[in-house]
């Protein structure tokens, strides 16, 4: 029969070890109960482990080491399955609250988004009756909220002025976040972003390339930045130009909605960072904003300044070629005053289904010839650009079928 853990404290181990991980501590060995005790004990009530129990490793040894002090040793119950695991979880708890000078539920709270980067949404109190909002600002949250979320993972995996599609990678991702507790404080929502553990210690000075996950939640974090510093200097410059690391104009627009629709008046958004991975000083470890009407605004201007930018980027386009078009006589291979023209079909993953414009040079028109009476698909690269309505692949190379 397996012990009764009904009230041992609600921390899930595996978020505790990566905790401590992340605070400096390192795992030294796991023990058999009696087999040895800590040097220097910040719990004194585990010395009853000295008691031998059969032998059978229970016990993990967490090591904090400082210069110019004695190490400090943690122990933490292997599994939640041991007969004393509530008293050894409560101990170490303890332990923590001593050592870092907190209470043991501010340590629970962050045991538990060790794994996460959290972002808070906090609405003003006039839209606030009896600590609740009404269903349809609840409702226009999440599902803005997920749709930001979504805007700003195809933005961080492709930094384009802006796109066409979102891209299922950034789907799965959004899918996969957490809606947490509500708060109270005139109410606020949280999201929890799922972060990697971070398995390389972190040293001073060496940087870690952060998972996708984290590099998602700091754009996030970085393009209301730009919005409040293009708000404060009455200019959009600052949100455009900081592109690359910032908002593409689907994401100001995705953003744009979700303060409209959720709480006209404005919202404040807070990030809290898991710590095992490093955050950039222009960001700090918990950057706040606040966002109204203005905000929405010049997000609104910024979108449509990026969209009337020209989209280029290096391409490679794969499909059949559904038109041919040619002045001159194709078999003439030393003619290169004409323009051989084909049009491919390509269905893109972020930008959706398009019919693609290509130049070819004679001897790759020939065989696009081929192609086109084969129904063979064909692969061409170059530098995919919007010109109007229309899609064309300049500077074509490496033409195959």
């Amino acid at each position: 029969m397996s012990p009764d853990t009904s009230n041992a404290p609600e921390v899930p181990l595996p978020m505790l070890r990566r905790y401590l991980m992340a605070r400096g501590w390192h795992l030294a060995e796991s023990v058999r109960v009696g087999e040895r005790g800590p040097r220097t004990n910040a719990n004194p009530s585990i010395a009853d482990l000295r008691q031998r129990t059969g032998g059978r490793r229970t016990v993990d040894v967490y090591v904090l080491s400082e210069r110019g002090f004695d190490d400090i040793e943690l122990l933490l119950p292997r599994d939640r399955d041991t007969s004393d695991c509530q008293r050894r979880l409560e101990g170490a708890l303890e332990a923590l609250s001593q050592l870092e000078g907190r209470d043991q539920e501010s340590i629970i709270a962050d045991v538990r988004s060790i794994g996460f980067d959290v972002v808070r949404s906090r609405i003003p109190d006039e839209l606030v009756k009896e600590e609740t909002i009404n269903l349809v600002q609840a409702t226009n949250y999440i599902e803005g909220v997920k749709d930001l979320l979504a805007a700003t993972a195809t933005t961080e995996l492709r930094p384009d002025p802006y796109f066409l599609r979102v891209k299922k990678e950034a789907t799965n991702y959004a899918e996969h976040c957490r809606f947490g507790h509500t708060f109270r404080g005139s109410f606020g929502f949280t999201i929890e972003s799922p972060v990697m553990p971070n398995l390389e210690p972190m040293f001073p000075g060496v940087e870690q390339s952060p998972p996708f996950e984290r590099r998602v939640i700091m754009r996030l974090a970085r393009g209301i930045q730009t919005i409040c510093d293009a708000v404060r200097g009455e200019d959009p410059a600052p949100a455009i130009e900081r592109m690359s690391s910032g908002f593409s104009a689907n994401v100001f627009e995705q953003f744009a909605d979700l303060v409209e629709k959720t709480s006209h008046s404005g919202m404040n958004f807070s990030f809290l960072f898991s710590p095992e991975w490093a955050v950039p000083e222009e960001l700090g470890t918990s950057p706040e904003f606040w966002v109204g009407p203005a905000h929405v605004e010049t997000s609104r201007l910024a979108a449509r300044l990026l969209r009337d930018q020209p989209l280029s980027r290096p391409e490679e386009v794969f499909g059949r070629i559904i038109r041919l078009q040619n002045e001159t006589d194709p078999t003439d291979l030393f003619d290169r005053t004409g323009d051989r023209q084909v049009v491919v079909q390509w269905a893109s993953e972020d930008l959706g289904d398009l019919q693609v414009r290509v130049s070819l040079s004679p001897t790759d028109y020939l065989s696009a010839i081929e192609a086109h009476k084969n129904g063979r698909p064909i692969r061409v690269q170059g530098t995919l650009e919007r010109q109007g309505r229309l899609w064309v692949l300049s500077n074509p190379s490496d033409f195959s079928i």
